[in-house]
């Protein structure tokens, strides 16, 4: 099996110079690392991790953190897109990745987390930071390890969309329509920061067009497509009047889609249904769903930015991406 000498002898450099290679290290040039990466191809040469950190000081590991809100976290599209973003600026530093989905509540940080946490097995935390109820982020902040928030709570470092103008936008765009009579299909504020940041943007809307925010008829559901379709029925029962429905997110979007039809009514023609977050999905649902961008990849990939410049001794400044309205099928004036 070869070793880190064999791959500086074959490179014809130092064994420090091929570990800070290997460790991402800059302020080398393309030549010397191009050959200790021939050298570590020619050999077949694995690094080994455990002896690096020992050395290094430096796992090369960070903890991506996706706490669990009403089910299980990878089933989300835009939970996927943001790890993406992470993935792909963490593989370029030479950093890998190592996933936790803790289940907080506000007496509970989740003792398994914690643990990993206090390990010393990871140089950073990156978190979707969401909950109002605790930040994903207190353990980490308490082990002083470098921390990045995707969200909203209170702390040096995160990384956030622009919710308030997405909620507004949507709003907007209906009214521009005709429409006064909307229906909103949200989640319990409770439960997630960006949620309220983008209800406030629909009530400002709501202000402009002298709409009675409060008067709305609203339903709950859970992030989920089942959810959309059940607050779909619920709010058309209930206020058959509507002529538009405002969902929170792309999933209970679609759930409305389904719903409605189901009902015998036609989208756009007899409801309008807006989304937020533009899955993947949201382009090829019929008719193509009307949602709010908010760059997804992009939100992942300034938080990784931002974690390896405070790694590298840095203090970045918190980042708040805009929102962009996605115009499609799934709304029109009303009849």
């Amino acid at each position: 099996m070869a070793t880190l000498h064999d791959v500086a002898k074959r490179a014809g450099v130092s064994t420090a110079t091929v570990s800070k290679v290997l460790s991402n290290t800059p302020y080398f040039t393309d030549t010397t690392r191009d050959k200790v990466m021939a050298a570590v191809e020619e050999l077949g040469y694995t690094p080994n991790l455990a002896a690096r950190a020992l050395s290094s000081g430096k796992s090369h590991i960070i903890a991506v953190v996706f706490p669990y809100v009403f089910e299980a976290i990878f089933e989300d599209p835009l939970v996927l897109r943001i790890l993406e973003g992470i993935e792909s600026e963490s593989r370029e530093r030479g950093y890998n990745l190592l996933l936790s989905t803790p289940r907080l509540t506000k007496d509970n940080a989740d003792p398994h987390y914690q643990q990993l946490i206090a390990s010393g097995y990871v140089d950073g935390v990156i978190a979707l930071d969401n909950l109002p109820s605790i930040s994903a982020l207190e353990p980490a902040h308490k082990r002083k390890i470098p921390a990045v928030a995707i969200g909203y709570h209170e702390t040096d470092y995160c990384v956030r969309s622009d919710d308030f103008s997405g909620g507004q936008q949507l709003l907007q765009h209906l009214v521009a329509f005709g429409h006064r009579d909307i229906g909103i299909i949200a989640v319990p504020e409770e439960t997630h920061f960006s949620i309220t940041h983008r209800l406030r943007g629909v009530r400002a809307a709501a202000d402009e067009a002298r709409i009675d925010y409060d008067a709305m008829p609203r339903a709950d559901g859970d992030f989920g497509i089942a959810s959309g379709d059940k607050a779909t029925k619920t709010l058309l029962t209930e206020h058959p009047e509507l002529t538009a429905l405002l969902c929170l997110n792309d999933r209970m979007a679609m759930g409305a889609i389904q719903q409605i039809r189901n009902m015998g009514l036609d989208v756009p023609g007899d409801i309008s249904v807006v989304g937020y977050d533009d899955i993947p999905a949201a382009a090829i649902v019929a008719p193509p769903l009307t949602t709010i961008n908010q760059q997804a990849p992009e939100l992942g990939r300034a938080a990784a930015k931002m974690l390896f410049d405070i790694l590298d001794g840095h203090k970045p400044e918190r980042v708040e991406m805009p929102t962009h309205l996605i115009v499609r099928e799934s709304a029109a004036a009303p009849r």
